[in-house]
């Protein structure tokens, strides 16, 4: 196990002379407004892709872990821009 020292830890962005600016959290604790980088990534492989692909190809051609390529996956589902058939994913084209 890592120990962390607690001095390390005290200091804050103002104690530091830091001034990062803060956004306002939305009820969820989503904001879509802005999609995740992960999702868009997700994304344009699908949209390259020639035919249909697994979620544990696109991690691996991604260098991301399958879990979150999954979740990548199902956001795309859920928002129209991904269809699944037999655990091989693609992307919806407009048309």
């Amino acid at each position: 196990m890592n120990y962390v020292d607690p001095v390390t830890m005290a200091g804050t962005e103002a104690d530091l002379g830091i001034d990062l600016p803060r956004q306002q959290s939305r009820a969820g604790g989503e904001n879509p407004g802005r999609p995740d980088r992960n999702v868009t990534r997700v994304h344009a492989a699908l949209s390259q892709a020639d035919q249909p692909l697994r979620a544990r190809t696109l991690a691996h051609v991604l260098g991301l872990p399958a879990a979150e390529v999954t979740a990548a996956l199902r956001r795309l589902q859920d928002a129209g821009a991904a269809v699944s058939h037999d655990r091989r994913w693609s992307a919806v084209t407009e048309g």
